[in-house]
């Protein structure tokens, strides 16, 4: 805007400079037609001398004018360079900081594929230990289930004040398996209750027993299915399954409830995600894959 107001005023100076020079021009153009066309009849010397000496006057006063203008002009355009010179420095000025904006975006660039590159690598350590972390729980997971093979689960024995434990476990499964009593004192190797000690003196802590020998456990396990003394004294054996081994029969119960149901031979076999319903296998789903479901 204050460029548009110089040069509007650089114009106005200009256009004034035209008209005095125009006028000058024209007075001097009259004076020379007055000379060499005098006039036919004689003018009074008087009034020719005053008018010659009145045009006389105006040049000058116009020259003063013109040289006004003239100066007027060479200060407009002394400002307009000043302006101009303002300006350019203020463009290089931006032109430097353009430039040093754009190589520190050109940086910041590099930066950003170096960190990309970085999280690929980190990611694909991440995946990698996510991979093998599953790996070592599935193992961790069958070797857990593989040592629990071992043991067997009492629910619903009394408990009472200093108790043989494993006194209590042994005359029950001799009830069970009468064939193996004589050698259950030997391989029944551990038996205790779970847990911290309710304050209801109504409930009884479950029995968790581990064998020496896993014939003799599943011996036990497999008589323990047609033991009337089991019902007559409401107490119930079960296999001392992990976590994810529990989860994962429990996605597969409902087919077995269906096929038993249906009159089919149904049901888990030991520790291994197996379903038998008649000739066809099911298997169940992996620890992981329970997680999932």
């Amino acid at each position: 805007m204050e460029m548009h107001s110089y040069a509007r005023a650089f114009d106005e100076q200009l256009d004034k400079m035209d008209k005095i020079l125009s006028e000058v021009r024209g007075e001097s153009q009259t004076q020379e037609d007055s000379t060499a066309k005098p006039s036919r009849r004689p003018a009074k010397k008087s009034k020719t001398f005053q008018s010659d000496e009145g045009e006389d006057d105006k040049i000058p006063t116009a020259l003063a004018t013109l040289l006004s203008v003239v100066q007027n002009v060479e200060k407009m355009q002394v400002e307009t360079l000043n302006k101009l010179t303002s300006l350019e420095s203020s463009v290089n000025k931006n032109t430097c900081n353009i430039k040093t904006l754009s190589e520190s975006m050109d940086a910041m660039g590099k930066q950003m594929e170096e960190i990309c590159s970085e999280t690929t690598s980190v990611q694909a350590k991440v995946n990698l230990l996510e991979k093998e972390n599953l790996a070592l729980r599935n193992k961790c997971d069958q070797l857990d289930a593989y040592s629990r093979r071992l043991n067997l689960r009492v629910s619903g024995v009394p408990e009472h004040a200093a108790e043989d434990v494993k006194k209590i476990v042994i005359d029950l499964f001799g009830l069970i398996s009468p064939s193996i009593a004589h050698q259950l004192p030997l391989t029944v190797d551990v038996a205790h209750r779970l847990g911290p000690r309710s304050g209801d003196a109504r409930s009884s802590r479950r029995i968790i027993v581990r064998f020496l020998s896993r014939s003799h456990r599943d011996r036990v396990w497999r008589d323990a299915r047609t033991a009337a003394v089991l019902k007559e004294k409401k107490i119930t054996l079960s296999e001392d399954l992990t976590q994810e081994t529990r989860e994962a029969r429990n996605q597969l119960w409902p087919l077995v409830e269906k096929a038993r149901s249906e009159g089919k031979k149904a049901g888990f076999r030991g520790h291994s995600p197996l379903l038998r319903a008649r000739s066809s296998l099911l298997r169940t789903p992996n620890p992981s894959e329970a997680r999932r479901l």
